[in-house]
């Protein structure tokens, strides 16, 4: 089975997986963290019957949203040279917007597929989440909460040093800061995770139900509605709070590092660029 692209996206978004940010079109790791082949192996029927899906969706990701990807690291770039904080913020949105066009892409393809899996292939599916749970479990919450709040902040001075090098102990100290004004997130998030997850199994028992497909629809489209009281309270403030510490970071990088950021920006983008420009000839070989 191969495991590439919107064939992966196609079940990783559905089973919650998180956004990270590195727009590389050959590789998508923004936003494919998990491999579907590590939770449901797929018969060959199934995979005859998404092969041709996948490359509709492959087409409309490139011819879509490679522009979109363009015009947004350029505007990242503007707003980097100029510190534009407002600019940067608006950048947050346009990231969400473009996982939420993806999801809406890939609907319909997730539907089927999980409408057509067997009982022993969502019993698997059930079981490998339940171990990576277990897994994140043991990494974020069973450290006492002020380990976990230093390894979240080491988390981040590591995602920020390839965009500014080792970072400045002020810098340093912004990053602990905002790490410590996330307090016990690390519940609140598992125990979101947990409940979006219980969601997707009650709809998954009726796949064969009339109301499947308006089921899954909402979990990957309005995923907000299937937030814990919790999460939903916390999740607007603790966006700001990330926001707000990006800001800071940049308003304080010296030259080298916003020369840094900008060459790696630039570098995404040329590479983007290269991806549109010979994307065709990507599709059809693979």
């Amino acid at each position: 089975m191969r495991k590439s692209l919107l064939l992966l996206l196609a079940l990783t978004v559905a089973l919650g997986a998180c956004s990270r940010a590195g727009l590389a079109y050959r590789n998508l790791d923004w936003i494919i963290p998990w491999k579907l082949g590590d939770y449901v192996e797929l018969s060959s029927e199934q995979s005859a019957w998404l092969e041709p899906r996948l490359q509709q969706h492959l087409t409309w990701h490139c011819s879509v949203e490679l522009p979109h990807y363009l015009d947004w690291l350029q505007r990242s770039r503007q707003a980097l040279a100029e510190r534009d904080a407002e600019l940067m913020l608006s950048q947050l949105d346009g990231f969400e917007q473009a996982m939420q066009r993806i999801a809406v892409e890939i609907t319909p393809s997730t539907v089927e597929l999980l409408r057509g899996l067997n009982p022993l292939q969502v019993e698997r599916l059930f079981a490998e989440l339940e171990e990576q749970n277990r897994k994140l479990r043991a990494t974020f919450l069973e450290p006492p909460l002020d380990e976990q709040i230093s390894l979240r902040a080491e988390r981040m001075n590591e995602r920020l040093q390839p965009w500014f090098g080792d970072l400045e102990p002020a810098q340093r100290e912004r990053v602990l800061a905002w790490a410590r004004s996330l307090g016990a997130q690390n519940q609140v998030w598992l125990d979101n995770r947990l409940a979006w997850q219980q969601a997707l199994r009650d709809a998954l028992e009726a796949r064969r139900g009339d109301d499947f497909a308006a089921r899954i629809s909402a979990l990957l489209q309005q995923r907000e509605r299937f937030y814990t009281e919790a999460y939903r309270a916390s999740y607007q403030s603790n966006r700001e709070a990330m926001a707000g510490m990006l800001v800071d970071i940049v308003a304080t990088a010296d030259a080298r590092q916003l020369q840094r950021a900008d060459e790696r920006l630039d570098a995404l983008r040329a590479d983007l660029a290269a991806q549109q420009c010979r994307s065709d000839d990507t599709l059809a070989r693979r």
